[in-house]
């Protein structure tokens, strides 16, 4: 083979190579993250069962939300604050390296949790972190009752 075969060989082998790789638009992961979607109305789901590994939150709301991880006495800053997600967004993506439970909370609405279980005494288990689809929040008892008795709280100090 001449030397100019072998030099438009190499360079035909390096144009397929590029066009490959440049086809190539996905990111690879060498990990797995589980979604959580987190509404006004909280999360879904609210047990995520997952490996070691990442968690994110998507804001399928309407408006910003914030989810956090609290600090471990009351009135220390939160231990994890994504800030703001805007409807449709996500979160970044948080790492969950330790087995246990790890509790997370709407910034805005404390009442609203989920919990984010990885095994203890194992290294892997079958994840169960699937947002329900048909999930739909439990109604207040007076929101379609236009008869329903409304009163004032007052405290008692």
């Amino acid at each position: 083979m001449s030397r100019t075969a072998q030099v438009t060989a190499a360079v035909a082998l390096l144009a397929i190579l590029a066009a490959a790789l440049l086809a190539v638009r996905t990111p690879a992961r060498g990990y797995t993250v589980q979604t959580v979607e987190v509404s006004e109305a909280g999360f879904n789901p609210d047990v995520c069962r997952m490996n070691r590994e990442y968690v994110r939150f998507k804001n399928v709301g309407s408006k910003p939300l914030r989810v956090i991880r609290p600090g471990v006495v009351t009135g220390d800053p939160p231990l994890l604050d994504t800030g703001y997600i805007k409807p449709g967004e996500y979160s970044n993506e948080i790492i969950i390296p330790h087995g246990g439970t790890t509790e997370f909370f709407d910034a805005d609405n404390l009442s609203h949790s989920m919990t984010v279980v990885t095994p203890v005494y194992v290294q892997y288990w079958e994840p169960i972190c699937t947002p329900d689809p048909n999930y739909s929040p439990p109604q207040p008892p007076c929101r379609l009752n236009p008869y329903c008795l409304r009163l004032p709280v007052a405290a008692r100090d």
